[in-house]
């Protein structure tokens, strides 16, 4: 029911700002890829779209996509596409080498929060090893999921028959017993794993932080707040998380591309405290504009945004902040920004709970 109500607003909410407004006839229309419906990015790019709605310059317009591949192939091919939600998985997997140099091609808006991994499987799967052999959904080819989910069980040596179904079929699916797990790569709580009721023979499986891993990934856990109907009262079950970041493409040929990349750059950043609102996503509250993705040079219009306005949330938040904006008078590699921004997400969490 959650999933079908959610997916009925993300529909209503495509309509509306399609229409022309009463006094905003001249908005810019930006067309944002997103995710699976049933998945997060939908949600964050729904609430972005109602964000910008109540503004008189731009329109979001997201459109339904798989956070991997083939977003990248219509955000670096296709005029009219601006921003794409893209996993940290996809940009690294040998099959993104079809794209040529994405670093070279490719500028970051924004790096996002963390997305856990979740595998949810029959109750007689008890952990991940006992699911060699057996049918595992990870999507769709080139989606998040399964780029993550394929990278995953080969980083832990584990032999699986791998399934190709979008998130409804494999939920479908594994409730029928047809498949025994499913794999769905996104921000808690995601939609769709919410939804599934209790009873129904289906749980979460604990995904260890091995030493396999633990250059690939972060811990994670998920609690009786994030899925109540699939974790009992003060239990936990960890888990891993990956990384998701909104990029777009450099050098593309589509006239007003980068002015409306800016405009959406300025307007996001500004007004990005409305997103951190307890009525929004809870992820909202765990991104800091100012994280830096190894490799990827950031959009102008960010780098001016951060330059000029860079704010303090918290010690660690202030520190990663003034060394983007330039007002730390020692240079940061790489390598520290990224464990900065680790601890930043671990201090986040560790205030949630």
């Amino acid at each position: 029911m959650v999933s079908i109500v959610m997916r009925t607003m993300f529909g209503l909410i495509l309509g509306l700002i399609a229409l022309p407004v009463p006094g905003h006839a001249q908005a810019v229309s930006l067309r944002l890829m997103a995710g699976d419906a049933g998945g997060t990015e939908s949600v964050l790019a729904a609430e972005m779209a109602e964000l910008f709605a109540a503004g008189p310059s731009l329109r979001v317009l997201p459109r339904p996509g798989d956070a991997g591949h083939g977003n990248l192939a219509r955000l670096l091919t296709e005029p009219g596409i601006d921003v794409a939600f893209v996993s940290t998985d996809a940009l690294v997997d040998g099959s993104a080498r079809e794209f040529g140099d994405l670093q070279a091609r490719l500028e970051l808006v924004a790096r996002l929060a963390p997305e856990e991994i979740h595998v949810v499987a029959r109750h007689d799967i008890a952990r991940l090893e006992d699911l060699a052999g057996h049918k595992v959904n990870f999507g769709p080819a080139g989606g998040s999921a399964a780029v993550t989910g394929e990278r995953l069980f080969k980083m832990l040596n584990i032999q699986v028959e791998p399934q190709a179904l979008d998130l409804h079929a494999a939920l479908a699916q594994l409730q029928r017993g047809a498949i025994d797990a499913a794999v769905i790569v996104g921000g808690k709580p995601v939609p769709i794993v919410s939804e599934i009721p209790a009873g129904l023979g289906i749980h979460l499986l604990p995904i260890p932080f091995l030493a396999a891993v633990e250059e690939t990934y972060l811990p994670a856990r998920f609690d009786h707040d994030d899925y109540p109907n699939l974790i009992e009262t003060e239990t936990s079950v960890p888990s891993l998380a990956t990384g998701m970041a909104l990029l777009a493409a450099r050098g593309k040929d589509d006239p007003g591309g980068p002015d409306r990349v800016a405009l959406f750059i300025e307007t996001l950043f500004s007004r990005f405290t409305q997103l951190e609102r307890p009525n929004r996503h809870a992820k909202w509250r765990e991104i800091n504009l100012a994280a830096t993705l190894p490799g990827f040079t950031r959009a102008p219009a960010a780098d001016a945004w951060l330059a000029g306005r860079a704010a303090s949330r918290s010690p660690v938040g202030t520190s990663i902040e003034a060394s983007a904006a330039g007002a730390v008078p020692l240079p940061m590699s790489e390598d520290q920004k990224e464990a900065l921004f680790k601890g930043f997400v671990e201090w986040q969490r560790a205030k949630r709970h």
